[in-house]
């Protein structure tokens, strides 16, 4: 059988980020070997709810390209169409979605696009 040390059980607090083992209430080992951790009260993170500040719905983001590829489901559940989506891409000075690693719109209507590294596409010519 294998021996818990107090070394293992640091580094597993520090994973949940929590760095002084003061701050913990309890520490289960569970059967799988993660380590579930409840802090104090008075040390957990304070929420939009302890300061009774009103928040709206986040869902989850719709991904719009991958990989260079639209997909066109995602487009359409959000009511916009390629031609929008590439007027968009111009706007950030790219030309075409194949330069497109991952874009993403959010609930709010943010766009993330992360290009595909240029360096990447001049070596493969």
């Amino acid at each position: 059988k294998e021996m818990y040390t107090i070394n293992d059980l640091l580094e597993q607090l520090r994973t949940a980020n929590i760095s002084n083992i003061a701050d913990v209430e309890f520490a289960i080992l569970e059967t799988n070997g993660q380590l579930s951790v409840i802090q104090k009260s008075q040390r957990r993170p304070v929420t939009a709810e302890d300061l009774k500040v009103s928040t709206k719905y986040e869902g989850l983001p719709l991904d719009l390209i991958v990989d260079g590829r639209v997909i066109n489901k995602n487009l359409n559940k959000a009511n916009l169409d390629k031609a929008w989506l590439k007027h968009q891409l111009l706007s950030k000075g790219i030309n075409k979605f194949e330069d497109v690693f991952f874009a993403s719109l959010d609930t709010t209507g943010e766009l993330y696009i992360q290009e595909k590294n240029p360096s990447l596409k001049k070596g493969s010519s």
